[in-house]
């Protein structure tokens, strides 16, 4: 048989191609890629699909001249002609990363566990950018060099964890700095800036060379292998979670250790307790990075058993975000909205002590469907790992709801003056629950951990993508301390 070449492209291409899926390539051109992944033995089948009848033929003739069985051929727009149990595995490559962009955003069931694998020729950073704001992770990017030009391809999946990622993830994603090619790409970005910021200074833009010039500094450490320091972290979470906003009560911002600690490895947790500090000292963490307070009440004594003199006999610094990152615009109650599949509406249930209508406690969504109580439960107890979720049965289907984390049971009535079908949160009591049941709303308990731990995943998923020179992990000790029979 006659055996087909890949230029690098293709071939970057290939090799971030997961072997054993069924494959969809999508703007397949000549359909180079199908049939040698077909040739290899790498998948079982693919399909070639492109807008043009004149590229598709050109596949054909490829799958006849290489002999290539298992390669089926669809003329269509984007994924409109191809059903979503068809594949597993959708290449989008040869167009810009707007088109790309538009046709993901068009295909509701790449969202359900399809791997893609994207290259796109230009606006890399406005296509890494949709990816993150619509809930797609990137598990890995690369780049390659062919003839003078830099191509990267990036490996995708659907998490449901939304956020904005900074300016250097934008512009450079997380391509690999220790392969030349990746390096060259970071160089000649980092040049951009530089010139960018250069612009900007000439035409009196101060502040925005300022930030063109920080943005340069953070680039210049990724690729110099230097170390970040736990400010740059602390200054970065403060950008979205202002610890300013804390509530009087609170006691949020670095409890332990120092600024100027540098850091390569950071454990992310709901909870710092004993086990967790052990956990930090037993991976080689510099920092964790905590939602409820190492510290929260004044101490009086200070026993070497207490999780905050681990931390210090340790020399690890710990960063607590709780109330900042609660009322937060994008915040707890924001993550937990969107992984339920609710779109944010008008409504916060409770504005903060400082009267700033930018935070408070709580946010309002509204499905793209109905539920039942019994349903909606079941899917708040799959997509959070609850062992039990407790819920009463409002009388009526469900559509706008309410969300506030952990806990959450004094906010019922606000929910209810907020016209919520639904009020989902933690740690109601009794007579709060006698409430929801006389005034017709259906009230869901998932447990203080559960509601929270997710922001702490999707903070953990923010970091890493921002900061792709530092390790971030999530705790493996820190579990929900409660225990159900069953």
């Amino acid at each position: 048989m006659k055996r087909i070449a890949l230029q690098p492209r293709l071939r970057l291409l290939a090799e971030m191609t997961p072997s054993g899926g069924r494959l969809a390539d999508i703007g397949t051109d000549h359909g180079y890629l199908p049939v040698w992944l077909l040739q290899e033995g790498r998948i079982p089948s693919a399909i070639a699909s492109d807008v043009g009848a004149e590229p598709l033929e050109h596949a054909r003739r490829t799958a006849e001249e290489y002999e290539t069985q298992g390669l089926d051929f669809r003329l269509c727009d984007g994924l409109s002609g191809i059903e979503p149990e068809e594949t597993d595995t959708v290449v989008i490559a040869g167009m810009g990363g707007e088109t790309i962009a538009e046709i993901i955003s068009g295909t509701q069931w790449l969202k359900s566990g399809v791997n893609l694998v994207l290259q796109p020729m230009t606006r890399a950073g406005y296509l890494r950018k949709w990816l993150y704001k619509n809930g797609f992770e990137i598990a890995e990017e690369k780049a390659v060099i062919q003839d003078r030009f830099i191509y990267t391809a990036i490996r995708a999946f659907y998490s449901g964890y939304k956020f904005n990622i900074g300016k250097v993830t934008e512009i450079t994603g997380r391509i690999n700095i220790e392969t030349d090619a990746g390096m060259k790409y970071c160089q000649n970005q980092l040049s951009k800036i530089n010139n960018i910021a250069m612009g900007l200074s000439k035409a009196g833009k101060t502040e925005d060379s300022q930030e063109y010039q920080r943005i340069a500094e953070r680039l210049t450490i990724m690729m110099e292998g230097k170390m970040n320091l736990v400010s740059e972290i602390y200054t970065y979470i403060d950008s979205f979670a202002p610890f300013s906003a804390q509530e009087k009560w609170d006691n949020s911002g670095l409890l332990t250790g120092s600024m100027n600690k540098k850091v390569s490895k950071v454990l992310v947790t709901l909870d710092i307790t004993n086990e967790v500090a052990d956990e930090a000292a037993e991976i080689g963490a510099e920092l964790i990075i905590a939602h409820h307070p190492v510290i929260f009440k004044p101490l009086y004594s200070l026993s070497e058993n207490e999780p905050s003199c681990k931390l210090l006999k340790s020399g690890i610094s710990a960063i607590c975000v709780h109330t900042p990152y609660d009322v937060a615009e994008g915040g707890m109650s924001d993550i937990l909205m969107n992984l339920v599949g609710f779109e944010k509406s008008e409504g916060i249930l409770e504005i903060t002590g400082q009267r700033n209508k930018s935070y408070g406690f709580g946010t309002i969504g509204v499905a793209s469907q109905e539920y039942q109580a019994d349903e909606l439960a079941k899917k708040l107890k799959n997509i959070l790992g609850c062992t039990v979720v407790r819920y009463t049965d409002g009388g009526k289907p469900i559509k706008k709801a309410a969300f506030c984390t952990g806990s959450g049971g004094n906010l019922i009535e606000a929910a209810l003056n907020q016209g919520a079908d639904a009020y989902i949160t933690s740690e109601v009591k009794h007579d709060q629950w006698l409430l929801a049941k006389q005034r017709g709303i259906s009230v869901f308990d998932c447990g203080h951990f559960h509601t929270e731990n997710i922001g702490m995943i999707r903070l953990c998923k923010m970091l890493a993508a921002d900061f792709s020179n530092i390790e971030f992990v999530m705790s493996e000790v820190n579990k929900d301390p409660v225990k159900y029979v069953l």
